[in-house]
């Protein structure tokens, strides 16, 4: 050898994982009811089942409608019927609510923000997903089984026929 000294590497072995990104959808529409109307409907656990699509009933840990509750969903997905376990992230009056999935998609956030627009309020629905790892950002991208375009333009739907009447 020539003098030189070799150092070798020590300790964890270290996988490749780019940094995952957030993915992020953002739909809104307008229903023709007075905005605390709208936030009533969308922050009662027990109308859920009225106006979210495919949910079919709903059990409440803590205080209605506030930040730190847990709601408890059973939801019927096109193969089977699914439970869902969301927690409240804000609630406030009369212009935001949002919640964070806690099974079986962590890291998975919705976000409503309502505005008033003269005699109708303006729905502005924000899904962030934030994937756990590359294996999991990949399995997202094939089997999409969330068709968030379809549940928010349900759920819109189902406001205006609830609080048209």
């Amino acid at each position: 050898m020539s003098g030189k000294t070799l150092y070798a590497c020590v300790g964890p072995r270290r996988t490749f994982e780019p940094p995952m990104r957030s993915v992020a959808i953002t739909l809104s529409g307008i229903v023709a009811a007075p905005i605390d109307r709208v936030f009533d409907l969308l922050t009662d656990p027990h109308r859920a089942p009225d106006w979210l699509p495919g949910c079919q009933s709903v059990r409440v840990n803590g205080s209605p409608g506030r930040k730190g509750e847990r709601w408890h969903l059973r939801v019927r997905t096109p193969f089977r019927l699914a439970d869902l376990q969301i927690e409240i992230l804000e609630y406030t009056p009369p212009t935001g609510f949002a919640w964070h999935e806690i099974v079986p998609r962590s890291g998975s956030k919705t976000y409503f923000k309502l505005g008033f627009q003269g005699g109708t309020t303006g729905v502005m629905m924000k899904h962030v997903w934030t994937p756990p790892s590359f294996s999991a950002w990949l399995k997202g991208v094939w089997f999409r089984r969330r068709k968030l375009g379809r549940q928010f333009d349900g759920a819109l739907q189902n406001f205006r026929k609830i609080l048209g009447r």
